[in-house]
């Protein structure tokens, strides 16, 4: 990252001044600074490895205050008679700052994010009786609302022309985008606190929309700072660089179109963001697991498999049970209650597989697959029964490369596991789905069969194209 110099000046920390030099890219959110002290082999302890807040100004005016900022070297300039401390800023408050300046907390920050329009269903124009584009009032939903804040999407676009001369172009463009605002009620809050809601925001767009969203402007508002006009007082916006920020990266035109999964009246109709906030610790590593195999380009088939295969067994262990006692329990007492008599000892020994003293893989994947029975997995060309067993011994091998593991049951391979890796994506899928408020079965298997298909029809046309091949 490069980091374009912006001028000299001063930057207090515990009400002391140094002289410093500010570096800054804005469009990467990238902030560094040089705090200088007029002494040569100063302590490395002189200044902390970590500051909290720095607030400074420029020679030219310009003032700044910076958040958690982390040393990144010291160096002695012996020749100019001063030691330099180098760190890199989280945050940069633009505008704000001086010697005067406190910590900075804010009530309200919008992050403005890319290519999320569509997501959102919501636009800042509408058509107008006679199909003239006109302003759009119904630009905000509620996304998440409790005592303590509340979080919104909300869209922003360019003004229309107002005035004759502004039509008077060989172009006109009109620029809308979708952005999440993050409001607390009762007190303001340091920009970390926002952060961590909005991470979690943010992870529910990538997972409803399958991939890597980026903020491209970062704005929050202070009781504290604000301007006076006349009589009335009016709290100022201020321009926030973040370390997030990647302006110079959108994601138009990728091939993965939000529409194909979840989008946000979905979501809001099924209170998916209450749900997903209650569950957010619960869930999150599942997440983790799942996106890196939807955002990544390079994963191979059998990493993508070993990855699902993971998220699977967390999912079972977080959101299930993880005490073989409770398991137990819960084959006979939910999987299994209202099974007809005859099939509970088949059904409790193929759920139970090799469990013991603890919950297999096997097992977890069977109470998975057989998911109380309120929808049916395609496992192709492998036995229902035996789909556990065979996903569980694949997996084993894959991680040991034992050969002794494929003399006693079926192993996948390659190209098999491409097809299962489907069958797999569509398990997890379901139950991320109905954690996030999805109950409709019928619904939710609409959603992914346009999204996986099923493996039988794709072994067949694999099947019927080897055979015109061998023909």
């Amino acid at each position: 990252m490069n980091l374009n110099y912006s001028g000299s000046g001063i930057v207090v920390y515990n009400k002391k001044e140094y002289q410093c030099d500010l570096y800054i890219n804005e469009n990467q959110g990238g902030v560094l600074i040089k705090i200088s002290m007029n002494k040569i082999f100063a302590s490395i302890l002189e200044l902390p490895f970590n500051i909290g807040f720095l607030s400074g100004e420029l020679n030219t005016g310009y003032k700044f205050s910076l958040v958690n900022c982390s040393r990144n070297k010291m160096e002695d300039l012996i020749s100019e008679g001063k030691s330099v401390y180098t760190y890199f800023a989280q945050y940069l408050f633009n505008g704000v700052g001086g010697k005067d300046i406190n910590y900075v907390k804010l009530y309200k920050v919008v992050y403005e994010l890319s290519d999320i329009i569509e997501w959102g269903n919501i636009s800042g124009y509408a058509v107008g009786e006679n199909y003239e584009l006109i302003k759009n009032d119904d630009i905000e939903n509620i996304l998440f609302e409790n005592k303590e804040f509340s979080v919104k999407y909300v869209v922003y676009g360019n003004m229309l022309p107002v005035h004759f001369t502004q039509v008077l172009k060989e172009e006109i463009r009109l620029k809308q985008n979708g952005n999440i605002e993050i409001i607390f009620k009762k007190k303001e809050e340091a920009i970390e606190k926002f952060e961590d809601i909005f991470r979690r925001i943010n992870r529910l767009i990538e997972l409803s929309t399958l991939r890597k969203i980026h903020l491209t402007k970062l704005t929050g508002w202070s009781t504290d700072i604000y301007d006076v006009y006349g009589e009335k007082r009016f709290d100022r916006a201020i321009d926030i660089i973040s370390y997030d920020l990647k302006k110079d990266e959108g994601t138009k035109g990728n091939i993965q179109r939000v529409w194909t999964w979840i989008m946000l009246p979905a979501l809001i109709e099924n209170d998916s963001f209450k749900k997903y906030f209650d569950k957010y610790d619960l869930l999150e590593p599942v997440v983790d697991l799942y996106l890196e195999i939807l955002k990544s380009k390079e994963m191979s088939t059998i990493r993508i498999f070993l990855n699902v295969v993971q998220a699977l067994e967390t999912y079972h262990s977080r959101f299930i049970t993880n005490s073989i006692k409770e398991f137990k329990k819960r084959i006979k007492l939910v999987i299994l209650k209202d099974r007809p008599e005859k099939f509970i000892d088949g059904d409790t020994k193929f759920i139970m597989a090799n469990s013991c003293k603890f919950i297999t893989l096997e097992s977890r994947l069977a109470d998975l697959l057989l998911a109380e029975f309120e929808i049916i997995f395609d496992t192709g060309d492998i036995k229902f029964l035996d789909f556990p067993n065979v996903i569980s011994k694949t997996r084993n091998y894959y991680i040991h490369y034992d050969e002794a593991i494929k003399s006693n049951g079926r192993v996948l391979n390659e190209e098999e596991i491409s097809i299962y890796n489907r069958t797999l994506l569509y398990m997890l899928e379901y139950y991320i789905l109905r954690e996030l408020g999805f109950s409709d079965t019928k619904q939710i298997r609409n959603m992914l069969n346009g999204r996986w298909g099923n493996a039988s029809e794709k072994l067949s046309l694999l099947k019927a194209s080897k055979g015109i091949e061998q023909s």
